[in-house]
């Protein structure tokens, strides 16, 4: 036990440190009305970053952009979608995977000719992916499903869906 504590804090401040990623995505949204108003492959950006608090076990701050102009279902106006999500959570490591679970505040603004909608809807998040690290920089691979969603009297939001994204970043 006692050389696994040594061990520990020997290996502790090579792993610990903040790491900033920069990433782009494919978000594929769960909504039909919302594929087939913007397609069912949607670009995105994501800039992140981590802190290590332990070896294998880190928080993260992340915001991602997203912005599509689409065409409406029924009358095929054009209309333009932007969503920033701000995320928080906590990763934990595993060699060279790692799982992420996190809460986030996504807002959105959606333009059409006749009107304008925007607003904010609050969820959650789970994720995984692999990193592969050289020196002081890395290349990272994630699949992240989102669950944010909000129905009020005559309002129906969901940008719920499933983000594959690849990025590159450093460490500090």
């Amino acid at each position: 036990m006692k050389r696994i504590l040594i061990l520990f804090l020997a290996i502790f401040p090579l792993w610990a440190g903040v790491d900033l990623t920069l990433s782009g995505a494919m978000f594929v949204p769960k909504a039909s009305y919302f594929r087939d108003a913007y397609g069912t492959a949607i670009p995105s950006f994501s800039l992140e970053g981590e802190y290590r608090i332990l070896p294998m076990v880190g928080t993260f701050l992340g915001i991602d952009y997203l912005h599509k102009t689409g065409k409406l279902t029924y009358s095929g106006e054009e209309v333009t979608l932007r969503v920033v999500p701000v995320n928080a959570g906590v990763r934990f490591h595993f060699l060279t995977f790692f799982a992420d679970l996190g809460v986030g505040s996504w807002n959105y603004n959606e333009k059409a000719s006749f009107d304008t909608a925007s607003g904010s809807l609050t969820g959650f998040f789970v994720a995984a992916g692999m990193r592969y690290s050289l020196i002081k920089f890395h290349f990272r691979l994630r699949a992240k499903y989102s669950v944010a969603r909000k129905k009020t009297e005559d309002l129906k939001s969901d940008l719920s869906g499933l983000q594959v994204e690849a990025g590159v970043g450093v460490s500090f």
